[in-house]
């Protein structure tokens, strides 16, 4: 993908701009249901654009922003093929990540932030499953991960990969505007920056990210009474208020810590096996390996990617600083007004 930057070499990068246009665009369609609901308009959206519209706030300002800058889709990505050894592997690696989304998710939810999933449980068990896993699994999995990791990503990566992981993960977080999803999106950005960059496809993250999804659907169908997936965190709480029944999520806590380390070794070793069947162990070594950015600049150029351009460093700006402060008070916003209420 080109490098999509305004005017000198180490101005704030194109793609800040991307995220504060979707900031702006969840604040203006929040502030007109509200403006709505408040003049007396009950507004109530069909089932399935109620499920969508948080990707179409991001899809909308991405689209606009891709022809706005004119930047190749298909070049988004070094490839988009995967070795079919490697989907299998993707897909268990999805699965052994769980334990540790779900002990940072029980983490959140005990800190005050509320249950983001349960909002949506009533809507998804009314639509048919394929349905949902359309609209809850597939369509996030591309446009997040399209986003996040191809279009925000794939620039910030030339100003130093792991400052871009970190930074595109820290908005994917954001762009979430809750606590409760802000903490495991954080880690999933990172996780899936890793996969990018163990294959050089973004189909990898965007597969894993739709499993990721997926699961959570089908709990969510698997579950007989769906308010109890909706009381969730009134249940955890009510737990800890109770002395005997504190002791047992103290248990069901440490039972979790080491699944997910478990989970975690497996995962690492399926990373691993991942790298090998797309012949990525240069480009992954390099980058657990403590080297430099000129170092990878110079490895990209031998390698015919950055084609001469010059080594870019600059990420923060203006723009990324306004989306980053707006989202932050939101979050706390939104976590302060659940503590109230």
């Amino acid at each position: 993908m080109r490098e999509n930057y305004n005017g000198s070499a180490d101005r704030e990068p194109m793609p800040n701009r991307l995220f504060f246009a979707i900031i702006v665009t969840y604040l203006a369609v929040s502030a007109a249901f509200t403006g709505l609901s408040l003049a007396g308009w009950s507004v109530k959206l069909p089932t399935v654009l109620n499920l969508i519209s948080g990707e179409l706030t991001l899809l909308i300002p991405a689209l606009i922003y891709v022809a706005l800058t004119r930047t190749s889709v298909r070049g988004v990505s070094e490839r988009w093929t995967l070795p079919w050894g490697a989907v299998p592997l993707l897909v268990l690696f999805a699965y052994c990540i769980l334990p540790l989304i779900s002990l940072i998710n029980l983490g959140s939810m005990l800190l005050g932030g509320e249950n983001a999933a349960a909002s949506l449980t009533g809507t998804i068990s009314r639509l048919p499953l394929w349905l949902s896993l359309l609209c809850i699994s597939v369509l996030p999995g591309v446009v997040e991960e399209f986003i996040f990791r191809g279009l925000l990503y794939g620039t910030y990566r030339k100003r130093g990969t792991w400052r871009a992981i970190l930074v595109s993960a820290l908005l994917f977080g954001l762009m979430h505007m809750n606590l409760n999803q802000f903490c495991y999106a954080f880690v999933m950005g990172v996780i899936f920056a890793l996969l990018y960059e163990a294959t050089g496809s973004l189909t990898a993250p965007m597969l894993v990210h739709a499993v990721y999804n997926g699961n959570s659907v089908l709990m969510i169908y698997g579950t007989a009474d769906t308010a109890d997936v909706a009381g969730a965190q009134e249940m955890l709480l009510g737990m800890l208020s109770n002395e005997g029944l504190r002791t047992q999520m103290l248990i069901t806590v440490l039972i979790l810590l080491v699944a997910a380390l478990m989970g975690l070794a497996a995962a690492g070793g399926l990373y691993l096996a991942v790298v090998k069947l797309c012949r990525r162990e240069k480009q992954v070594g390099l980058l657990f390996g403590g080297t430099s950015v000129q170092r990878l600049a110079a490895v990209a150029q031998r390698q015919g990617r950055l084609q001469g351009e010059k080594i870019l460093r600059r990420i923060w700006g203006p723009f990324l600083i306004a989306g980053t402060l707006v989202s932050v008070l939101v979050i706390l916003g939104r976590a302060l007004l659940l503590q109230l209420t």
